[in-house]
C-alpha cells in the first residue's frame, strides 16, 4: 500500500487518494509502529498549535473527521552545487550571490545586467488589482550600498504593465522613492533596494523577474538514492492519518457528497470549476470516491460502482450528478466566483461564444465580494 511494506487486515487500514483511514486502535498502533520502522516521522495532530490557537477541541476533530495524524518523511532535501557537484544545505541557496559552503562558488544571482524586474512603488494609496506596474532592465544591483540601477526604459508586459506616459506619470507620482544617476557615463534611475528587504521600508514591492543565474539544482535524497526535486519517491513524503471509527458509518444526508468529495481532494462548490463543459472529473477521481463510500459510508457502494461511470465529467455537472445520486435532497453548493465573470469577459473579448451556463455563471460572478473590493479600490 501506497509503495510501503504495511499490514492490512481484512481491510482495517484504507488509503483514498494517499490518505490512510484507520479502523480500529489496534490497527493504528499497528500502522504508526510500522512507519517509524520506515523512517517517518509522526505528528499527533491532536496537539497540534492550529488546533489550539483556532480553539478546536479534540472532540470536534474526531466527530468531524480531520486528520488526527501526519507522517512524514524527515528533511530530504539538498541543494546539489553546479560547480563542486556536492550536496549542500538548501537555506538561503536562491538569495542572491549565495555562496556554496564547499567550494565557495556562487549557487545564484537573483538580477544581474540584462535582467528584467517587474514591480510597483510600496506606496499604500496605490496598491491594488489595478495598480499600474514597470517592467524595467536591470544595469546592476549594488547589493553593498543597496541601490537597484535600472535603464530609464519601460518595458512592455503584463495587463497591469504599463508604458509611455502612464508609466512616466507612476513615476513622477513616486518621485520621493527614485533618483537619477550616472553609471558608467549612462543615465539610470536608481532606486533603494536593500538586500534584506522588508516591505515596511521598501522602495519597491517587486512582481516578478526574469533572467536568474542558477548554479545549483535542488534534489532529495532517500534510501541512499539521489531524485530530481519534483520526481515522485517511491514512498509518500507526507501521508495524512484518519482515525475512521469515530465517525464511521456516515449516513445518508443531504451534504454526504461534501465529505465525499473532500475524502478526494475535490471541492463541492459548482462555481469553483470551468463553466464551459471542460472535463474535469477523471475515472480515477471517482474511483477513489468510490473506495471511500464503500468503506465509511451507508450508501449502496455496489449501486455507486455502477451509478459513477454515467455521471457527467465537468466540474458543476460531477458535482451534481454525485450529489443528487447520495441524496435527492441534496443541497449543491454554488458560490459566486469572480474567476466566471474574468473568464467570460476574456473570451467575450476574443469573439468566443458563451454558453448559457457560463453567461449564468458570470452575472452570479459579480456577487462575490472580491468583485466589490477590487473595483471600490480603484483609483485612477
Amino acid at each position: 500500500m501506497l509503495g510501503l511494506d504495511l499490514t492490512i487486515r481484512d481491510n482495517d487500514i484504507v488509503d483514498v487518494m494517499g490518505s490512510l483511514y484507520v479502523k480500529n486502535p489496534v490497527a493504528l498502533e499497528r500502522l504508526l509502529t510500522e512507519l517509524r520502522k520506515e523512517g517517518y516521522v509522526i505528528e499527533n495532530l491532536r496537539n497540534a498549535e492550529y488546533r489550539k490557537s483556532d480553539n478546536v477541541s479534540v472532540e470536534e476533530m474526531e466527530k468531524n473527521g480531520w486528520s488526527l495524524w501526519f507522517a512524514k518523511l524527515p528533511d530530504i532535501r539538498y541543494g546539489l552545487c553546479g560547480s563542486c557537484q556536492q550536496l549542500i544545505s538548501v537555506s538561503g541557496i536562491r538569495t542572491h550571490a549565495h555562496k556554496c559552503e564547499k567550494c565557495g562558488a556562487v549557487t545564484y544571482y537573483e538580477l544581474i545586467e540584462g535582467s528584467t524586474l517587474t514591480f510597483v512603488f510600496n506606496n499604500d494609496g496605490e496598491t491594488g488589482f489595478f495598480t499600474p506596474q514597470l517592467r524595467m532592465k536591470v544595469k546592476m544591483w549594488d547589493i553593498e550600498n543597496g541601490n537597484l540601477c535600472l535603464y530609464p526604459e519601460f518595458l512592455e508586459g503584463g495587463l497591469s504593465v504599463v508604458t509611455g506616459k502612464r508609466a512616466e506619470d507612476y513615476l513622477k507620482r513616486n518621485k520621493g522613492k527614485w533618483s537619477y544617476g550616472l553609471i558608467g557615463g549612462e543615465k539610470m534611475i536608481i532606486i533603494k533596494y536593500d538586500f534584506q528587504w522588508d516591505r515596511r521600508t521598501a522602495m519597491i514591492e517587486p512582481y516578478d523577474s526574469n533572467g536568474h543565474v542558477w548554479n545549483h539544482k535542488i534534489v532529495k535524497v532517500w534510501d541512499g538514492k539521489q531524485y530530481d526535486d519534483f520526481d515522485h519517491l517511491p514512498v509518500p513524503e507526507s501521508i495524512s492519518i484518519y482515525e475512521s471509527w469515530h465517525w464511521t458509518p456516515l449516513p445518508v444526508t443531504s451534504d454526504l457528497h461534501t465529505r465525499i468529495l473532500r475524502a478526494a481532494g475535490q471541492t463541492d462548490d459548482q462555481g469553483w470549476h470551468y463553466q464551459d463543459g471542460s472535463p474535469w472529473f477523471k475515472p480515477g477521481h471517482w474511483k477513489e470516491m468510490a473506495k471511500f463510500v464503500r468503506h465509511f459510508t451507508q450508501l449502496n457502494a455496489d449501486a455507486f460502482d455502477l451509478a459513477w461511470p454515467t455521471f457527467r465529467s465537468d466540474g458543476p455537472g460531477g458535482i451534481a450528478d454525485l450529489a443528487h445520486f447520495c441524496h435527492p435532497g441534496a443541497v449543491v453548493r454554488n458560490d459566486p466566483n469572480i474567476g466566471n465573470v474574468i473568464f467570460g469577459l476574456g473570451k467575450a473579448f476574443e469573439g468566443r461564444r458563451l454558453t448559457e451556463q457560463e453567461i449564468k455563471a458570470a452575472k452570479h460572478g459579480l456577487e462575490d465580494p472580491l468583485v466589490k473590493r477590487i473595483f471600490l479600490s480603484r483609483k485612477d
